[in-house]
């Protein structure tokens, strides 16, 4: 197969320029064909992923989420797509933990030689596309608004730390969800957190989503703003794994339509996506993806 190495040299706390000889040593003793491309800008890889398409089987993407998300967005306005396979090296690599892969890259290029993709679900917010995430109001500036210095200084801390701080604002913001076609809501929220797994922000949350990742279906949870001691409750649902809390909205559908105040902001997976009103839709089964034997059983039933 030829492969495509897409790297960002600036994601996560060191310089990935150092692996590129390993990797490259691994491949001259396969039988598949390397090409290499550095991010020279932002957005600069999905302009990369978009032209370079219908050239190659794979792409071999370095960094971490929000890496990750730009060659999505290239490769979804593409005619051809090729695979998707991961190599994590940002601070956060939440969607490479969702499909089993870690950080060791002979481990990872194994899985890549040697096992078939599979088919899984992309989810699209207004006219950008994301994998795993889409959420808004506390915490949703946290992944985005952490300086680059930080990152590289503290690494995964400087989230945690950024997160404290958020915790003084006093989120506030009234939403009107229609969903499965003529279903409608109303509610004020603290935060909406959208899944399309049971990982976020590096943490675990078994008791937030049932969703498979080949389902065609999105799990949006609504945090309601009540009077009192809203940031414990809120805190008190991630310590149990994302437990529905009996206040709160917990949604299933392939589309969302959310109508909200101009200046709320959203998040996809951990980039600023737009604010204000959106649109939020799953797109089954709509990239080619590798992911461990363990993951492909437990979150890719085949029909």
């Amino acid at each position: 197969m030829k492969f495509l190495l897409l790297y960002n040299p600036v994601s996560g706390r060191t310089n990935f320029k150092i692996h590129l000889h390993e990797i490259e040593s691994i491949f001259s003793k396969s039988n598949h064909s390397l090409q290499i491309y550095e991010s020279k800008r932002a957005h600069d890889l999905e302009n990369v992923a978009l032209k370079e398409s219908s050239n190659y089987d794979v792409f071999l993407v370095a960094g971490g989420d929000g890496t990750l998300n730009e060659v999505l967005n290239g490769i979804m306005k593409a005619e051809k797509k090729p695979s998707l396979a991961i190599l994590p090296s940002g601070t956060a690599n939440d969607t490479a933990a969702i499909l089993g892969i870690n950080k060791s890259i002979k481990r990872s290029l194994k899985i890549y030689f040697n096992e078939k993709p599979v088919m899984m679900d992309v989810n699209k917010i207004n006219d950008q596309y994301f994998i795993y995430t889409a959420s808004s109001g506390l915490l949703t500036r946290v992944s985005y608004d952490v300086s680059r210095r930080h990152i590289k200084k503290y690494g995964y801390i400087a989230y945690m730390i950024a997160a404290v701080k958020d915790l003084s604002n006093d989120y506030r913001y009234p939403l009107r969800v229609k969903y499965d076609n003529d279903k409608v809501v109303s509610i004020e929220c603290a935060m909406v957190l959208g899944l399309s797994s049971n990982r976020v922000g590096g943490m675990r949350l078994n008791n937030f989503s049932q969703s498979k990742l080949n389902d065609g279906l999105f799990e949006l949870r609504f945090f309601k703003r009540v009077k009192s001691f809203w940031r414990f409750r809120l805190l008190s649902s991630f310590i149990r794994g994302g437990k529905k809390l009996r206040e709160d909205l917990h949604l299933v559908s392939k589309r969302f339509e959310i109508e909200t105040s101009s200046n709320v902001d959203w998040n996809a997976d951990g980039e600023f996506a737009c604010k204000g009103s959106v649109v939020i839709e799953t797109y089954k089964e709509a990239v080619s993806v590798f992911a461990s034997r363990k993951v492909k059983k437990k979150c890719f039933p085949q029909k």
